[in-house]
């Protein structure tokens, strides 16, 4: 596969090819407008030298410098070489030859030193071609080339009254001098300039890219660290220099960073899941062995050849017990897994005063069962409703946020002595004169948690009996994970507060004003 070409190598090439045809095009310009000048100053020249070798060969007598002739020119013999060539007036190098009849007569050419030199044949020739033609007098000034010593000549004829065409030229050395070193000048200084914009156009861009030359180092560097397994950390960045160094180089750097950050945020969540995962199934694995050690032991004391019915019976029981609270776990572990899928939650209208109600009444219930074998229907706990008067709406699925409740309240009824105060308080978080969310707290005034257990309440398989009563026994350790997991659900939030006890505190966005104004219409 053909390696493409680097981008600062095209800007290269393209900025030489730009001072390459700008050089061109100025040096073809500057050249053709001196060669046309210097052309037109020796066109004038040539104009005045022609009409007075035409005086001369016509026989006139030439007044006021050679300027102006005579008003009447007698008639004149054949004009000597002497006489045409070298007059007063002619500089070094003009020619000039009479024709009569098409048939030359006589001419020549007179040199720097002012030797008069005669024609050759082949310049007679060439000469003889730029004679006027037809009833035309004059001929407009062409060039010809007259080869030998001559060169490029400069011509233009005229005719005499007497018959005689005359052949006037100039040379064109000086004309060709100039515009070749022009065009020598004009080459060298735009083969200069190309040199001098290819350093510079090389220069400046292996600066220009030198940031995205490291842009692309970091980025190299992140693809050679393993972001399979294992935590990972990536340090490397674009430096804030090189992003404000160019709009471009900034834009790439930036968008590399944002998505360095992206990335590392995803792979640390990963991480994050991937060992909460393995603690989770660890834990859970932990917790359905203990019950299924016991019903496996009690199930081999059952098929022992001497066991009593009454003791398969009892086993049976325990058995049972054990399958219950497996169920229990399963049960709680589904629930966790179907709240970590997100799924569309029910947004009925629910009216938190009522179903908090409920739950205490249900806890109180509970609370007498358990203390039915020694102070009769009498609670062990001492329950404190705090629930204002007006409905508080949430929007939600009531299943759950009863739930919440009875994770908290049954918390709070297992895990701290008797005699131990439960105030379930509900009131409304305003902002400005709407409100805004409806706020359960549900405090105790038992032993409370210690700082590591509080640390980690939320967290699955948490458990806070250490410092806490266990009259009641232990629970699964998920009871909180889920009560986060529901609320957070429903967009709200779950603390454990301050206080001599246990305090959670439970924030839900209520529901719109106009829905609670038509319950409490109805």
């Amino acid at each position: 596969m053909r390696r493409p070409r680097s981008l600062r190598l095209q800007v290269v090439l393209i900025a030489s090819a730009l001072v390459a045809a700008v050089s061109v095009v100025v040096g073809v310009v500057a050249v053709l407008s001196l060669h046309d000048y210097m052309l037109g100053q020796v066109d004038a020249r040539l104009n005045g030298a022609a009409a007075r070798g035409a005086d001369i060969a016509g026989g006139r007598p030439v007044q006021n410098g050679g300027t102006a002739p005579a008003p009447t020119p007698p008639p004149s013999p054949r004009p000597s070489r002497d006489e045409v060539v070298g007059a007063p007036g002619q500089s070094a190098g003009t020619l000039t030859a009479v024709f009569r009849d098409g048939t030359f007569e006589v001419g020549g050419w007179i040199s720097v030193n002012g030797t008069r030199h005669d024609l050759t044949a082949a310049q007679k020739t060439l000469l003889a071609a730029q004679l006027p033609t037809g009833s035309a007098d004059r001929t407009a000034p062409v060039t010809v080339d007259l080869g030998g010593s001559l060169g490029p000549y400069r011509v233009a004829a005229r005719s005499t009254p007497s018959g005689a065409d005359v052949v006037t030229a100039l040379p064109l050395d000086l004309v060709s001098a100039a515009t070749g070193r022009l065009l020598l000048v004009v080459t060298l200084v735009g083969l200069a300039c190309i040199v001098l914009a290819v350093a510079a156009a090389a220069l400046a861009m292996g600066r220009a890219l030198r940031p995205l030359r490291r842009v692309a180092h970091t980025a190299a560097a992140v693809t050679a660290v393993p972001l399979d397994r294992g935590e990972v950390r990536l340090a490397e960045r674009v430096d804030a220099h090189d992003i404000a160094s160019t709009s471009e180089v900034g834009q790439v750097g930036a968008a590399l960073n944002d998505m360095l950050d992206h990335v590392e945020l995803a792979l640390t969540q990963r991480e994050a899941s991937e060992s909460t995962m393995r603690r989770f199934v660890a834990d859970a694995s932990h917790e359905l062995r203990t019950p299924l050690a016991t019903i496996r032991a009690y199930a081999q004391l059952s098929g022992r050849p001497d066991a009593e019915e009454a003791e398969v019976r009892g086993n049976a029981a325990l058995i049972d017990g054990e399958g219950v609270r497996m169920g229990a776990l399963i049960d709680q572990l589904l629930l966790l897994a179907r709240l970590d899928a997100l799924p569309e939650l029910v947004r009925d209208e629910v009216d938190l005063r009522l179903l908090v109600a409920e739950a205490v009444l249900a806890a109180r219930l509970a609370d007498s069962d358990a203390s039915a074998s020694s102070a009769g229907s009498a609670t062990r706990h001492t329950w404190v409703m705090e629930l204002g008067e007006d409905p508080a709406l949430v929007r939600g699925d009531a299943a759950d946020l009863r739930r919440v409740v009875d994770n908290l309240l049954g918390n709070a009824r297992l895990h701290t002595p008797a005699g131990t105060t439960v105030r379930v308080r509900l009131d409304e978080v305003r902002t400005g004169q709407a409100t805004g969310a409806v706020r359960l707290t549900v405090a105790d005034d038992g032993p409370g948690l210690p700082d590591a257990v509080r640390e980690t309440v939320f967290e699955r398989f948490a458990r806070g009996e250490a410092s806490r009563s266990r009259d009641g026994g232990g629970g699964t350790g998920l009871g909180m994970a889920i009560a986060q997991a529901v609320v957070e659900a429903h967009g709200g939030t779950i603390v454990l507060g301050p206080g001599p006890g246990a305090t959670f505190v439970v924030t839900l966005p209520s529901a719109p004003e106009d829905a609670a104004r038509t319950t409490l219409e109805g």
